[in-house]
């Protein structure tokens, strides 16, 4: 073998040897992000029930209780909620639909609580017997360590009231979404 031909071969293993460190460069990057990407995504703030969600009916007002809780590492701020209760068949306005906003930080390990008061008697609804309804829960909230905006929305479903019985709240299908969002997008 020529010394010309002892170059190029040596030149096309160091060409071949430099493409496969720049393709693990390129591996281990993505791979840094991705872990980085992950661990910030672990400490963000998360909102979950603390306890089971409570309805009761007192002086007909129907209340629904919900305390959140943040399980993540980072605060909560500038909560957020949007709350809309609509009968299970989806055929009517919604029996509520409202906003509420909390100012203060929600820290790790602490709850706040969401309570519903609706005033049933300009309704006409019978409250020894009222149909099942869905609950829909959208959360907004920022993180302010890392400024970035989360969302998480809850589907709810609420059995209503039997013959003078309160039922207990339900987490919805995935069919019964798909109904609530078909919905919504025709309200």
């Amino acid at each position: 073998m020529s010394a010309a031909e002892r170059r190029s071969s040596s030149d096309i293993i160091i060409a071949i040897t430099t493409l496969i460190f720049a393709v693990t460069s390129m591996i281990t990057v993505y791979i840094s992000v991705s872990a980085w990407n992950n661990e910030r995504e672990s400490v963000r703030p998360y909102l979950t029930f603390h306890n089971s969600p409570e309805v009761y009916l007192e002086d007909k007002h129907l209340i629904f209780s919900f305390a959140f809780y943040n399980i993540g590492f980072h605060p909560v701020a500038s909560f957020h909620s949007q709350t809309l209760i609509v009968d299970y068949g989806l055929d009517d306005q919604p029996l509520h639909n409202d906003q509420f906003t909390l100012v203060n930080y929600i820290p790790q390990n602490t709850t706040t609580d969401l309570v519903i008061k609706i005033d049933l008697e300009p309704t006409n609804i019978d409250y020894y017997n009222i149909n099942p309804h869905y609950i829909l829960i959208n959360l907004k909230y920022t993180d302010p360590i890392l400024e970035k905006s989360h969302e998480q929305i809850i589907y709810l479903r609420w059995d209503g009231i039997t013959e003078g019985n309160l039922q207990p709240i339900f987490h919805c299908s995935i069919q019964e979404k798909d109904l609530i969002l078909d919905y919504i997008e025709k309200f």
